[in-house]
């Protein structure tokens, strides 16, 4: 009560003490992060995420705290019934000593919503990244709801808790890049089972799930949930970079932890893995559980099959060797693997399509004989390393070189995020994504210039087999100089292709159709545009990754060039690598060959 009359002299007479105890209450951390202004560093000026008037009971609550926490001790006094609207905001002002003198109303919705989920505990899941589509190239993080008691053993009634952009199902994949880059999209909070995730990213989309399992006590977790409840329907505006799922996931365990400081390192940037990477550091997860995707659990059990049984496993699934035939032939021992293997390839391959009897009908012959020859039993899929434990996402790296007769100093800025060289420790194989790539040259007689700068590349690189023909391609865009041509010219350019890759040597085997298209207004020439043709062979490891590769492009009447290249590169650490890089090359201009040497740094 003394509180109440405090509040009630200083709006009336505004005494200068009280003042600056609101003052002091609006300007506290935990409030920030319920309105979602930033918590850390100076915050004047600053401005909610939060992009939905309908969230805030102040006109200028976006960007006045102190308004917004005056208007809601006035309107939840008023109002008692917007306790039920604002459960988080109550239960924070109330452990302040405010309010406590309100009637708290029936909130029957809140209260149900609340039963229904009885969440006991909560993990950060993360999906890997799924290069074929646009919008999970990064991966993606979400939050699961596990209930107390025995219903928390089985995943079908556990709950996802998502934040993602509102997305149309007609939209094409370059329009949601730019808007996902530029704003354009909506963000909401959502809620779901967890087996339809699983559903999407493990059988659909072929995404290993990693679960990390955080140590929420039960008043964090009723942090958490009450704010959650708060976020129904609340628009905030998407950006691909730093306002995206994983940033928002982080806003939300700052609610359920105070004190605790996620967000301020990605002001600019939220990749999902690093957030993860920042939830561990910062003592939140005591296990980690694993989900391998459908697809890895199919290559495993494909993998332990000898070639002739994976030619009857094959022969199989395609109706081309009958069961009973097979039965008799193979031996015992030796029938209840190829039949699995069977089994889960048709219906891996018919995962997605329309139901076909036949295929329903073969299927469940395939299982029914696996099931006679007694228990079954799957192989154990191999545990890789942990996404977290993968190198940072940011690059910055310093090279010496040598160009022709030119001696030249690198410096190169990359954002995001792996290439195929860097150690594939946590990440997947064959895939090269980098974004906002910058190279700056300083050479003896040309001082100190831009000599690349690549927004987006994408490489990927799949294998073919008996089982599976996936299609290799690569995009990228940017500027380059030619640095051994006559002027050293900029140019803009777009490349793209497809091809084959195989599984050969030990690594990755490939060959790839490009197309190249260039732009310059000071060439004879202004736009050039070549087919080209690449070969290359690929070997990933943890520690030692390699790569051989030619390229040609036939520029017409301005001539092809051809190029040879090997690239080395070493893992020092989690951070650091060293890496080598040699080229060879044939152009109009004449030859010329070149090396640099660069120390790496992730961060």
């Amino acid at each position: 009560m003394r509180r109440v009359l405090l509040l009630l002299l200083t709006w009336v007479y505004a005494p200068s003490a009280v003042a600056t105890e609101i003052d002091a209450l609006a300007s506290n951390p935990q409030w920030l992060a319920l309105l979602h202004f930033p918590t850390q560093g100076d915050v004047q000026g600053s401005k909610s995420y939060v992009d939905d008037a309908g969230f805030f009971l102040a006109k200028d609550g976006v960007n006045s705290p102190r308004s917004e926490l005056r208007a809601t001790l006035e309107r939840l006094r008023e109002e008692p019934q917007l306790i039920c609207r604002y459960p988080a905001r109550y239960n924070w002002l109330r452990e302040q000593g405010y309010l406590t003198d309100v009637a708290v109303p029936p909130c029957d919705e809140y209260q149900q919503w609340r039963q229904k989920l009885d969440v006991a505990e909560v993990s950060l899941v993360l999906a890997s990244s799924y290069l074929n589509s646009p919008s999970s190239m990064y991966g993606h993080t979400f939050l699961r709801l596990d209930p107390a008691g025995d219903r928390g053993e089985s995943d079908f009634l556990s709950y996802a808790l998502n934040f993602g952009a509102n997305i149309g199902a007609e939209e094409q994949d370059m329009l949601y890049i730019y808007r996902g880059l530029f704003g354009g999209y909506p963000g909401l909070f959502s809620l779901q089972p967890y087996y339809e995730k699983i559903q999407e990213y493990n059988r659909l989309e072929n995404r290993d799930m990693w679960e990390y399992h955080l140590n929420l006590t039960a008043t964090e977790i009723d942090r958490l949930l009450s704010h959650a409840w708060e976020l129904r329907q609340v628009n905030f505006d998407y950006y691909f970079f730093d306002e995206n799922c994983s940033y928002r996931l982080l806003e939300l365990l700052e609610v359920a932890r105070p004190g605790i400081d996620l967000t301020s390192p990605f002001e600019y940037a939220a990749m999902p893995v690093d957030t993860v990477r920042e939830v561990v550091l910062d003592g939140m997860v005591y296990d980690i559980g694993y989900r391998p995707s459908r697809r890895l659990e199919l290559d495993t059990l494909l993998g332990g099959l000898s070639r002739g049984e994976q030619k009857q496993a094959k022969a199989l699934a395609d109706g081309e060797l009958a069961i009973d035939a097979f039965m008799q032939q193979a031996p015992e021992v030796h029938q209840q693997r190829v039949l699995l293997a069977a089994y889960r390839y048709l219906r891996y391959r018919y995962n997605e399509a329309e139901r076909d009897p036949e295929i329903a009908q073969r299927s469940l012959s395939l299982l029914r004989a696996a099931r006679s020859t007694g228990d079954l039993t799957f192989p154990e899929v191999p545990r890789p390393q942990r996404p977290d434990r993968g190198h940072d996402t940011s690059l910055l790296a310093l090279s010496a070189g040598v160009d022709g007769a030119d001696q030249y100093l690198d410096l190169n800025w990359r954002i995001s995020y792996h290439d195929a060289l860097d150690s594939l420790s946590g990440y997947p194989e064959g895939a090269t994504l980098t974004m906002g790539d910058i190279v700056l040259r300083w050479q003896d007689r040309e001082g100190l210039r831009l000599q690349r700068f690549t927004p987006i590349s994408i490489r990927s690189l799949s294998t073919r087999d008996r089982f599976f023909s996936p299609i290799s391609w690569q995009v990228g865009t940017g500027v380059e100089r030619l640095s051994d041509a006559p002027e050293q010219p900029l140019v803009a350019h777009f490349t793209a292709g497809g091809g084959l890759g195989w599984a050969r040597l030990g690594g990755t085997s490939f060959v790839m159709a490009n197309g190249r298209l260039e732009y310059n207004s000071e060439l004879p020439e202004d736009w050039r545009i070549a087919p080209g043709i690449e070969l290359g062979q690929l070997w990933q490891g943890a520690r030692y990754a390699a790569e051989i590769k030619t390229t040609l492009y036939d520029f017409g009447s301005q001539g092809v060039r051809h190029a040879v290249g090997l690239s080395l590169n070493r893992a020092v650490s989690e951070r650091s690598a060293l890496r080598l890089d040699l080229e060879y090359r044939d152009q109009p201009w004449g030859y010329s060959h070149g090396g640099a040497l660069s120390w790496r740094r992730y961060f």
